[in-house]
């Protein structure tokens, strides 16, 4: 959250931490359970570990019957390029599947490029901010929002 939050700064010119008012260890502790807590089928949260350490993240939540949200997807730098990010993504679409899901969305800041790639690749495509997205209003009008069936 802490590169988010510079990255934010840098395409915004104001920080996740201004935009919300707190600090990103409390926006993390009041948005966690919410956005990635709920245990299957209504949710699920990957880690990918190696050697002890954590390479990357991704979750799936539901919103409403039938419909999910992909939240989290991040890869550390040195992760990158190795394909965890398309097994990841492969992961969180059979999660949502086997949960019953027919519609995933989610939502894509404007430095993430190479994320948006994937998410097209995977026939994703853009569609108007949805009531249950997290972004804030602030960056809503120059953020990305994605939907596919499954």
């Amino acid at each position: 959250m802490g590169w988010i939050d510079a990255q934010l700064a840098a395409h915004f010119g104001v920080s996740l931490v201004e935009v919300n008012g707190r600090s990103i260890e409390q926006y993390v502790d009041a948005t966690l359970d919410k956005v990635c807590g709920e245990p299957p089928p209504r949710g699920c949260f990957h880690l990918l570990w190696q050697g002890g350490e954590a390479l990357g993240m991704g979750g799936l939540r539901t919103l409403t019957p039938g419909v999910g949200e992909i939240k989290r997807v991040y890869l550390r730098p040195a992760a990158r390029g190795r394909g965890l990010a398309e097994a990841l993504l492969q992961r969180l679409l059979a999660d949502a599947r086997s949960f019953g899901l027919h519609t995933l969305r989610l939502d894509s800041a404007p430095f993430m490029a190479a994320a948006q790639a994937l998410y097209e690749r995977h026939g994703f495509v853009d569609r108007a901010p949805y009531p249950e997205t997290e972004v804030p209003v602030h960056f809503q009008g120059r953020w990305r929002f994605m939907e596919r069936a499954l």
